[in-house]
């Protein structure tokens, strides 16, 4: 069935201008008086549409583009929810009326817009209403934006709407994922622009209105993000929200706040950047009360949660202005303990540090002005200061307790130290967990607090290590190495061993020198002394004890005639005439038994020895034959064209000069390669 092209299909829609008012101070009565009829025709268009029946309506939105630009011209130019009381200060009370008439009759128009149904005869199906209003981009991400920044305050029509939306299209929840991704890089960007604005000093007040105005509306956009429904603080968890919001806390809002303060005290804008704050702070605390809620609800699978409840606020402890308002805001130890005792299995360790990180005093002795000159405002923003002599006398309380439960908590660890001799270290350190791992490393560095001197002002000083070394060694000289136990140009006898040339002290500096080394000999000297045998040190050969000993025993070694090996023999029952033949046979024998090598000499004379024995005459050394010839181009004699030709039929198949193979077989007679 084809829909036939009515009036609505190209009627122009009015749309919806700014008010005068919020766009330009100095404004005559002719604009107010344009603006009002302006806003009567646009509310008369929106009250025209609201008229039409169900299928009408959704036919002239799917084909005439302006009623749709109609409605967005609205969420585009309405006054944001914070500057609202300031249509209670016109003195044309028909402004107020007006707007607050154009405000409800587009809130219902997006209600139609985002309800399947009107009533029980004029109905869609679900899911091509789902289709529907993603494809033709009906119901869009700025739009949804837009509807929960001005409508979501207070109103539980505003979570029923988006929740159902998220259920009917799950398309919308990876959209809105995006969207919040996208206001993360939006404070990125802005805390950007704030830090290059800061450092080349183009702080005007032009510059800072704007960034004042831009991290206020998207703080009360975040907070109302967080506060329309659990499907969108789910959401803001999933995309890791939090530590975004604690760092543009710290390094935008605050260092706005110290800007302006620092030129006009009594400026309107700190207001709006105390309210931006408290939105900061009230989203971040709907956010992570979603892994405390899960922990109460399913405790025992759990974990996950508890880690990422702990790791966020471990995380944002380097935000020292955040953490400090926070726990002043909200009831940080009723967090802990809910942690504590709903998940039991929860790492004892990690939690104390923690709970000891956010309960600790805030008047640290490096920044503890500037942390105050900075929280103050949201303190007295959030409830009524107290005098600053009490709060002075209740903060040294605390901090006296507080430095005194570190104390206690650090002897439990560690009994056996002082308690004096503690509690000197954390007020040192002024942290329990640096003093703790100090302690536990047992630095050396840890007893200047007990000798440290203390100027006029009452600080304490640490002593200069370079005056106590100029007292022990009277040298004035700016080195690290000063005092070291290596110090060669301080001490005469320095620890350890100093080495100089090759090999170390007390090592035998050359080969030879090795292998005369007698130094076992001499530390065997009292185990031959216990069978009177006596050791001489000055020859290389044993006395003649030695051979008294051999001949004494029942075996003995005699190095057989032209043999390599020792041949051993039983002379239990040889004759007396036998064993002097032996001796004087192996007596010039017996120091080549024990040489290092075999006498090359010896070798060739026992050779010859063979080959005359077997009647074969040692060839005479042959002539080398000449290969080398006349220069080129002077002609070869035959002979030698000859040897070249034997030589090269008579090479070898393999080289003759394998090094290797001639070391292994110098090693095989016990000579050293060279």
């Amino acid at each position: 069935m084809e829909l036939v092209p009515t009036e609505d299909d190209v009627r122009y829609f009015t749309k919806y201008t700014s008010m005068p008012t919020f766009q330009s101070p100095v404004e005559g009565q002719l604009s107010y008086a344009m603006w009002l009829s302006e806003t009567k025709w646009f509310i008369k268009d929106m009250r025209e549409l609201l008229l039409l029946k169900h299928d009408r309506f959704w036919h002239t939105f799917m084909n005439n583009e302006m009623a749709m630009e109609s409605v967005l011209s609205f969420m585009q130019n309405a006054i944001p929810m914070y500057l609202t009381y300031k249509l209670n200060s016109l003195e044309n009370k028909e402004i107020a009326k007006l707007y607050s008439l154009a405000h409800k009759t587009v809130y219902q128009i997006i209600c139609r817009l985002t309800t399947p149904q009107k009533n029980r005869h004029d109905s869609m199906d679900r899911q091509l209403f789902a289709n529907m209003i993603y494809d033709h981009f009906t119901v869009s991400m700025p739009l949804i934006f837009d509807f929960i920044f001005i409508y979501g305050r207070g109103n539980e029509k505003v979570s029923s709407i988006v929740e159902s939306i998220v259920k009917l299209q799950p398309k919308y929840e990876v959209d809105l994922k995006m969207g919040l991704q996208y206001l993360i890089n939006v404070f990125a960007s802005i805390q950007a622009r704030c830090e290059s604005e800061i450092r080349n000093q183009n702080l005007s007040e032009s510059v800072l209105i704007d960034l004042v105005l831009y991290a206020l509306d998207c703080s009360y956009n975040l907070g109302s993000l967080v506060g329309v429904s659990a499907v969108m603080r789910n959401m803001c968890c999933d995309v890791s929200m939090e530590y975004p919001i604690s760092n543009f806390y710290e390094n935008v809002v605050v260092a706005l706040y110290a800007c302006i303060q620092s030129e006009n005290e009594n400026s309107e804008y700190l207001t709006r950047l105390n309210d931006s704050r408290i939105e900061l702070l009230h989203a971040f605390r709907s956010i992570i009360h979603v892994h405390l809620d899960k922990i109460l609800q399913d405790p025992e699978n759990s974990l996950l949660s508890a880690d990422k409840f702990l790791g966020i606020l471990t995380e944002c402890l380097a935000n020292n202005v955040f953490v400090n308002d926070y726990k002043n805001q909200y009831p940080i130890d009723v967090d802990f303990e809910i942690l504590e005792q709903a998940y039991s299995s929860v790492d004892k360790i990690e939690l104390d540090f923690i709970r000891n990180a956010y309960t600790a005093s805030t008047d640290e002795e490096g920044n503890g002005q500037k942390n105050n000159r900075r929280s103050q405002p949201l303190e007295k923003a959030i409830h009524t200061s107290d005098s600053n002599e009490t709060q002075n006398c209740r903060n040294e309380a605390e901090k006296a307790h507080e430095v005194q439960s570190s104390v206690q908590y650090v002897l439990d660890i560690l009994p056996h130290l002082d308690p004096d001799y503690v509690r000197g270290v954390i007020e040192h350190f002024d942290c329990v967990e640096k003093a703790l791992a100090v302690l536990l490393e047992g630095n050396e560095d840890t007893q200047l607090i007990n000798d440290s001197k203390k100027d006029t002002n009452g600080e304490i000083v640490p002593e200069d290590p370079l005056d106590s070394f100029y007292l022990q060694t009277g040298i004035d000289r700016l080195n690290i190495y000063d005092g070291d136990e290596f110090d060669v140009m301080s001490k005469s006898n320095v620890k350890g061993t100093i080495k100089k040339g090759k090999g170390m002290p007390g090592n035998p500096k050359s080969f030879r020198e090795l292998m005369d080394d007698k130094r076992h000999v001499n530390e065997m000297r009292h185990v031959y002394s216990q069978y009177s045998t006596l050791v001489d040190m000055d020859d290389d050969e044993y006395d003649d004890t030695f051979e008294a000993m051999a001949e004494s025993e029942s075996r003995h070694i005699k190095l057989a005639k032209g043999a390599k090996n020792l041949v051993i023999e039983e002379s239990d029952n040889d004759d007396e005439a036998d064993t002097e033949d032996s001796e004087t046979e192996s007596e010039p024998n017996k120091r080549a038994g024990f040489d290092f090598c075999e006498n090359p000499e010896i070798a060739r004379k026992r050779y010859e020895e063979r080959l005359n024995s077997k009647g074969v005459k040692a060839h005479a050394p042959r002539e080398a034959a000449d290969v080398r010839g006349n220069p080129k181009g002077q002609g070869q004699d035959s002979k030698v064209l000859q040897n070249r030709k034997n030589k090269n039929e008579h090479k070898a198949s393999q080289g003759n000069h394998n090094r290797k193979r001639g070391a292994t077989f110098k090693r095989s007679r016990g000579m050293v390669p060279s």
